[in-house]
């Protein structure tokens, strides 16, 4: 079962996956060539500069390719009204668990992607002593964004269903409101301040998408 699942995921999402993983593998090098013409690349900062760029780039392609795979496969068992699930002799749970286990498992191709475009763009960029390519644990941090982006946008779709629309209008209405009060209130500010250090910095649950995306460093 969990093998049909896997074959399944591949199917409906094998475009995506080879899109996201042929450019997280291009964008380090694309990056690079880039930056050496107009930077020359002759301090450690530039470099430095280079590879902060470089994990900017691929921590928005971890997310994107995991809020597409959640996306992609709600919309196919939606417009299918569900029928292919409820065909299966599993409870929704175990299927629904399936369906996040292979999907984490297919995310580890656009992570490869980094780890051998950075690793490339590392090398030609003849990097001093002084400096490290990290080309590892970018791609470490990539799958791991990736993974929560998945999860949370698999949680909105198949825990909202057809009022996922509406509930992240809610909440993003309900976020601007909440700014527009920080900016307005002190103690609202200071508040605002707290649980987005909570939410944002390590341990927390979206530590993993702030700091520390860089392919080189010292």
């Amino acid at each position: 079962m969990f093998a049909q699942t896997l074959f399944v995921q591949w199917k409906w999402n094998r475009d995506f996956l080879a899109f996201y993983t042929i450019v997280a593998t291009a964008g380090p090098l694309l990056i690079l060539w880039i930056a050496l013409p107009q930077l020359g690349l002759t301090s450690a900062r530039e470099l430095v500069t280079v590879g902060r760029a470089v994990g900017a780039a691929s921590a928005v392609i971890a997310v994107l390719a995991g809020l597409t795979l959640a996306w992609q496969g709600y919309g196919i068992d939606d417009r299918g009204g569900h029928i292919y699930a409820l065909s299966l002799p599993v409870t929704r749970a175990r299927l629904l668990a399936m369906r996040a286990a292979t999907a984490s498992l297919l995310l580890v191709l656009p992570a490869v992607g980094v780890w051998a475009g950075a690793g490339f763009a590392a090398n030609q960029a003849n990097l001093p002593p002084t400096l490290e390519s990290y080309s590892g644990s970018l791609a470490v941090r990539a799958l791991l964004a990736s993974w929560l982006a998945h999860s949370c946008m698999f949680a909105l779709r198949y825990g909202a269903g057809r009022r996922a629309k509406a509930i992240g209008a809610t909440l993003a209405i309900g976020g601007s409101l909440f700014a527009l009060l920080a900016l307005l209130s002190p103690g609202v500010r200071e508040l605002m301040s707290v649980v987005g250090d909570a939410l944002i910095s390590n341990p927390g649950p979206f530590g993993v998408l702030f700091g520390g995306w860089t392919m080189i460093d010292v």
